[in-house]
């Protein structure tokens, strides 16, 4: 097969690039996630900051997010996908800095996935969540 001029040629090799490309595998598909909200409060107060992760019982990708003004901000999973995937998760929330020397607002017990808060997270929700802690 000879092609009469080098555009149709160019069109060909273009065409063909573009169609292997939409072949490519991305990486690992991440499971469906769903929309999570709800508070978080410190001895019956909103908790002012800090960081919330949603770390499923079961493998699979942990959501992350942060908390202002005693309400979960938006959690991503792998930093990417909006959401946390449908399951048990234990539910961890720790200070935001912990790096600073700062004096630690969360207690220690509620940012380890030993002692984490136990959560089911549904497809049908509606998956809001208090979260009451306290300083003992």
């Amino acid at each position: 097969m000879a092609f009469r001029s080098p555009l149709a040629c160019v069109a060909l090799v273009a065409f063909g690039s573009i169609a292997l490309l939409g072949c490519y595998d991305r990486g690992p598909k991440l499971p469906p996630t769903v929309s999570v909200s709800g508070s978080v409060t410190l001895n019956g107060q909103p908790l002012p900051r800090a960081l919330i992760t949603f770390s499923p019982v079961e493998p699979g990708p942990a959501s992350s997010g942060q908390v202002l003004d005693g309400q979960i901000v938006e959690l991503r999973s792998n930093g990417m996908k909006s959401g946390v995937v449908i399951g048990e998760h234990r539910v961890t929330i720790y200070d935001e800095d912990v790096e600073s020397g700062s004096v630690d607002v969360v207690p220690n017990r509620y940012g380890s996935l030993d002692t984490a808060i136990l959560a089911t997270v549904t497809e049908e929700g509606p998956n809001e969540f208090a979260f009451a802690l306290e300083r003992k």
